[in-house]
């Protein structure tokens, strides 16, 4: 038996969007609301398969903050042949595992960042009266990895919305503005696109800023002569982009700056060359698309710059932006990678890192956000139009 427990009110509040359905809970039922629960139990000796989704009941005061809650009888879009309230789950797991005997669930050891896992473990041993066993993780992190092709189509729908609020926030870009003021440029440009969130806080890195690798206080202000690093993504139906440019504030490159950025594109197009089914993400194994990219930054990159990769040079991207993947598992069509190598030289005040996603496909891979400019060029012919004002 596997039982899931869905995130309550205050476990899945994100900022000013609202409250978010931990994502294994979302991806099994596609259900957004809070206090919901999950239990499946497959067919074995001669019993048959079944799957109840239980929703919260009812509450006049919960109501009046946020609204009516979905009720088992509404429930049919959902696709779940038993909906039940969710007051019934204690008893209906009980007298599952009893008669099935194991209970399978998401281990509280799983490493996470997510600060309410134990609230959500304790709660479920707290329901069903026993620890899980299993942990189905692993078997969640394999069928979260490969994308169907409405999956594909929705994270598609969140790179090109993403990649209109970039140019929104490069609109803001000038000689003096704050990192706040490009940042609000891109989150308003993401929210007119057509999200409903950011998948993560964004970084808007202007000089010395762009080489802290997870920058967000976007409290700097840009200058003439500096590289600007933005790194976001938006959210469209729950699915994630992440893409990350460096442009100049003076819209064009010096030569300095030209050699660095040219330096990080030739890696990444060597390792967007490299996806594709087999292949190896990361890892030591000359083969794996992160040593080709960390070869190419030691070719080029000019000297007293360190050209190791402080990061990784990529990640699945799906309901999570960082979606899990089981480790050293090697690249199948459907999965949808974000790419991203950097060259980091504080002595310069520089940091540059270009990300881009794509789709692996059955004999390599597609670039998804191809509507960017990538090229030194081509973002010196998209700075070059008016700024906003």
């Amino acid at each position: 038996m596997i039982a899931l427990l869905g995130s309550t009110e205050s476990e899945g509040r994100s900022g000013f969007t609202g409250f978010r359905q931990e994502s294994n809970f979302f991806y099994l039922t596609g259900h957004e609301e809070p206090g919901a629960a999950l239990l499946i139990a497959p067919g074995h000796g001669g019993r048959p398969y079944r799957e109840i989704l239980f929703l919260a009941g009812p509450a006049s005061s919960a109501s009046n903050w946020s609204g009516p809650s979905l009720q088992p009888e509404n429930a049919g879009h959902l696709g779940f042949a038993e909906v039940l309230a969710e007051s019934k789950f204690r008893g209906t797991a009980r007298a599952w595992l009893r008669e099935r005997g194991k209970l399978a669930g998401l281990a509280d050891e799983w490493p996470t960042n997510d600060v309410h896992r134990h609230s959500r473990h304790e709660r479920l041993v707290e329901a069903v009266g026993s620890q899980p066993t299993r942990d189905v993780h692993g078997p969640l992190a394999a069928l979260r990895s490969v994308k169907s092709p409405a999956e594909v189509a929705l994270i598609q729908a969140a790179v090109e919305a993403t990649e209109a609020a970039f140019r929104d926030a490069w609109g803001k870009v000038a000689d003096g503005a704050t990192e706040r003021e490009v940042a609000a440029g891109l989150v308003g440009g993401a929210f007119h696109a057509g999200c409903e969130r950011l998948a993560f806080a964004p970084i808007v890195a202007a000089g010395p800023n762009a080489t802290i690798l997870h920058y967000q206080r976007n409290s700097g202000r840009l200058a003439a002569g500096q590289m600007l690093l933005i790194d976001a993504g938006g959210e469209r139906a729950r699915y994630a982009a992440d893409i990350a440019r460096s442009i100049p504030v003076s819209r064009h490159f010096s030569e300095r700056q030209r050699l660095l950025y040219e330096a990080v594109l030739e890696a990444q197009e060597q390792a967007i060359a490299a996806v594709k089914p087999g292949a190896v993400l990361s890892g030591p194994a000359r083969n794996s698309i992160e040593s080709l990219a960390q070869r190419i930054l030691r070719k080029r990159a000019p000297r007293g710059v360190d050209p190791y990769l402080p990061h990784a040079i990529g990640h699945q991207v799906g309901l999570d932006v960082h979606d899990p993947a089981p480790p050293n598992r090697t690249l199948k069509p459907g999965m949808v990678l974000a790419i991203e190598p950097g060259l980091y030289s504080p002595d310069e005040g520089i940091g540059i890192r270009i990300e881009d996603m794509v789709e692996v496909t059955a004999d390599g891979c597609r670039l998804m956000s191809a509507g960017l400019p990538r090229s030194a060029d081509a973002i010196e012919a998209a700075l070059a139009g008016p700024r906003a004002a």
